[in-house]
């Protein structure tokens, strides 16, 4: 039986791993909960940290021949359990700048452990609905409660109102364009990260490939990979939570813990919808000018005279 105090450190504790772009680490003093890396995920190059869900953005085709180039842009999960050694692989990797795009209590929560680089804090969070706080209710509500919050589809649309809500929020969408102004301005690699990789991290990921010219199945397929990569520490993570009584229920998270297809098409349809095509989004809802798409261009693709994608980018799902 868990004493008051330790079930809130618990509770705490696992919130944190649980919260939007969920975290590859420990659940408070629980060491059966240490996530495991994938041993074959799918998509792109995996760093090979004991950040799970770190890879490289770059090695797909797009529509025009090029190829996104690899070694320039990398996208994690939290780096707050990186050993030396992982700190010594990504400075080889030749990484200067990391951007944390978790909300300030979930970086507060899990502080990042890095090499010498430049660490730009940049949250997408709604202040007055913190995912990283609503999950931790949510898990201190008990099996009940949880049922209530999660049960009967409920965890699968709060995912889907969260894709819609980065397309729609100003905040949300200054974030993204920054981010990717500051990869078209690149002269070293760059690392950009949520808490496991897969959701603010997914989206800005998803954005950047379709805007280069990725087509749609490949996007897809990288932003599914994360099931793949998360999977082991999922487990243990959920496993952990019901050892201790906290949780009866794992299917219940199910939907926080992964992604689902129809997440990502939520944002996309949200762009359809907010702006009628996805250039208009790039040029209206994040703020990039032609000249920064050149740039951007210029910067991520690769193959001699490939021609720079134009207005408007991307098909299916992404216009």
């Amino acid at each position: 039986m868990l004493t008051s105090f330790r079930r809130r450190t618990v509770v705490r504790t696992a919130a944190a791993t649980l919260a939007i772009g969920l975290a590859s680490t420990a659940i408070g003093a629980i060491p059966t909960a240490t996530p495991v890396a994938s041993a074959a995920p799918s998509g792109a190059a995996s760093l090979g940290i004991s950040a799970a869900n770190a890879r490289d953005v770059g090695g797909y085709a797009t529509r025009t021949g090029a190829i996104v180039a690899t070694g320039v842009v990398y996208r994690s999960n939290a780096l707050n359990t990186v050993t030396d050694l992982d700190k010594q692989k990504l400075t080889r990797l030749g990484i200067t700048h990391i951007i944390d795009v978790r909300s300030p209590n979930e970086a507060a929560a899990n502080p990042d452990n890095l090499p010498p680089a430049r660490y730009t804090p940049r949250p997408i969070w709604n202040p007055d609905d913190d995912f990283y706080v609503k999950v931790n209710r949510i898990i201190g509500a008990g099996p009940v409660g949880q049922r209530e919050a999660l049960g009967s589809g409920r965890a699968a649309q709060m995912m889907r109102d969260y894709y819609r809500w980065m397309v729609t929020d100003p905040g949300a969408r200054h974030q993204i364009g920054t981010t990717l102004r500051d990869i078209a301005t690149a002269t070293t690699p760059l690392l950009y990260h949520c808490t496991s990789g897969k959701d603010r991290t997914g989206l800005i990921s998803a954005v950047l490939l379709t805007a280069l010219g990725v087509p749609e199945p490949l996007v897809y397929r990288d932003y599914l990979a994360s099931n793949e990569r998360l999977a082991a520490g999922n487990t243990a993570q959920m496993a952990a939570l019901v050892d201790h009584g906290l949780v009866t229920d794992p299917s219940l998270f199910a939907p926080i813990l992964g992604v689902q297809r129809d997440f990502l098409a939520a944002s996309f349809d949200q762009i359809r919808r907010s702006y009628g095509s996805f250039g208009r989004y790039l040029t209206r809802g994040l703020g990039l000018d032609a000249s920064t798409m050149k740039a951007l261009s210029a910067t991520m693709l690769r193959r001699g005279a490939a021609p720079t994608p134009s207005f408007p980018l991307g098909t299916g799902s992404a216009n």
